[in-house]
């Protein structure tokens, strides 16, 4: 019932922002100039690749130390990150949303017009790593997820989206990533089960 609930939520939040807010236009406009747009691209990188590489060690370092439970839901929430991610680009090609550094004068490099905007891939990627890794060990909570927030506000301080975009995307990678991650839990407590009598045999053996 929980990740209905929050699948729900998630479709609700993406349908009502999808039309530019004048709260978002005048953030965003007020937010971004020459000096902010180099220093937002620069972190946006930064903070992406930090995500990306961050999760790889933490599964490499739960595989090589046993813990068995953190190393399948990691496994589990990189394959389920990754069909967050596909979605996430049918629903931009869906709305169809132009990138606010076509429509308002920024210093930006703005993207190709066909290279939508709503909602903001980085930021589906970075909160969707973020739950993964928090999801599997939670006490990495306090660490990914001001990571993936700097990543959100990066992308809007570049100049490439809207508050809103990285707002829904937001909530798509956070709590679709949750949602989905929570429908298959029985399955990955079945895996960890499977691996770790898989291990206590190779142990015997050698």
């Amino acid at each position: 019932m929980v990740p209905v609930l929050l699948w729900l939520f998630v479709a609700a939040v993406v349908g009502v922002l999808f039309e530019t807010p004048t709260w978002s236009a005048a953030l965003f406009e007020t937010a971004v100039d020459q000096t902010l747009v180099n220093i937002g691209t620069i972190a946006s990188t930064v903070m992406l690749l930090s995500l990306v590489a961050g999760y790889g060690i933490v599964f490499l370092w739960s595989w090589r130390t046993e813990h068995n439970a953190a190393c399948i839901r990691l496994l589990y929430g990189g394959v389920v990150i990754v069909v967050i991610y596909l979605l996430n680009r049918i629903l931009k090609s869906m709305f169809g949303q132009i990138r606010p550094c076509h429509t308002i004068q920024t210093p930006a490099n703005c993207p190709p017009l066909d290279n939508f905007s709503y909602p903001s891939n980085h930021t589906v990627i970075a909160f969707g790593l973020a739950m993964g890794l928090a999801f599997a060990i939670p006490g990495l909570s306090y660490v990914v997820f001001p990571v993936a927030v700097v990543e959100g506000i990066s992308r809007v301080l570049a100049g490439h989206h809207y508050p809103h975009d990285v707002l829904a995307a937001a909530v798509l990678g956070t709590l679709g990533v949750l949602a989905t991650l929570l429908i298959f839990e029985g399955l990955q407590q079945k895996r960890t089960e499977q691996l770790s009598a898989m291990r206590a045999r190779y142990k015997t053996l050698v």
